[in-house]
């Protein structure tokens, strides 16, 4: 497709340009406001100062483009291939460049402020002077999955309880009628019990005791009759 056929498109409404193949095209200034260039490939073309405000580019071929001064606000380029690619002063706010391909870009005062650039690759790009207030890098991907990751919940004391296998609840049941048994046996051998055998055996005694003295009495009677 040429430049001409695709402006023409897009002023009588089209926006679905997905698959395109415009490379080394000259589109310098041309306006895609919020068309579907998925796919599309854009290699070494001139797109500079160009509106691609809300546009679709993912996994567009842009390798070599000169998106110098270019609107790209709120635009998706999500696995796009941005290698070697001019991106001077260009406005990238709110973008996103999810697992895109920057390496050898140059984003030299670049607006980078809120754009999603998480899995993207950097290697060699230029970022001297680019603003960056909000943007998502791979470090914060990685502070997030540590956060996200699912905790192992510990189980409460009733939750332990209950988890006990029979054994040992059959062990805890037989300590208890243990301590049962030998508290019974404790009251057994309280003190009263103790006090009532004593009460027993000096009445026993008394008795001897008076016994032994009324045959004492008698004998003596009878040796005075005598």
């Amino acid at each position: 497709m040429k430049p001409q056929e695709l402006i023409q498109r897009y002023n009588s409404g089209e926006r679905d340009f997905s698959g395109v193949n415009l490379d080394f095209t000259d589109l310098n200034q041309i306006n895609l406001q919020g068309a579907n260039l998925t796919n599309a490939s854009f290699r070494q073309a001139n797109l500079q100062q160009a509106n691609l405000k809300e546009v679709n580019l993912t996994k567009a071929n842009l390798e070599d483009a000169d998106l110098r001064n270019s609107n790209l606000v709120k635009t998706i380029l999500h696995e796009a291939s941005l290698n070697g690619a001019s991106l001077i002063q260009a406005d990238l706010e709110e973008a996103i460049l999810t697992q895109s391909n920057l390496e050898d870009a140059d984003l030299t005062k670049a607006n980078l402020i809120k754009a999603n650039l998480i899995g993207s690759d950097f290697k060699r790009a230029i970022l001297r002077d680019a603003v960056i207030s909000d943007t998502q890098f791979q470090a914060l991907v990685e502070e997030k999955e540590t956060l996200e990751k699912p905790v192992e919940e510990q189980p409460n004391e009733s939750e332990k309880i209950v988890e006990a296998t029979p054994d040992k609840l059959e062990e805890k049941i037989q300590k208890k009628e243990d301590i049962s048994v030998k508290e019974v046996q404790n009251k057994s051998n309280k003190p009263e019990d103790n006090i009532e055998n004593k009460s027993e055996n000096l009445a026993e005694n008394k008795k001897d005791n008076h016994e032994q003295s009324v045959t004492k009495v008698k004998r003596e009677t009878n040796k005075k009759e005598e």
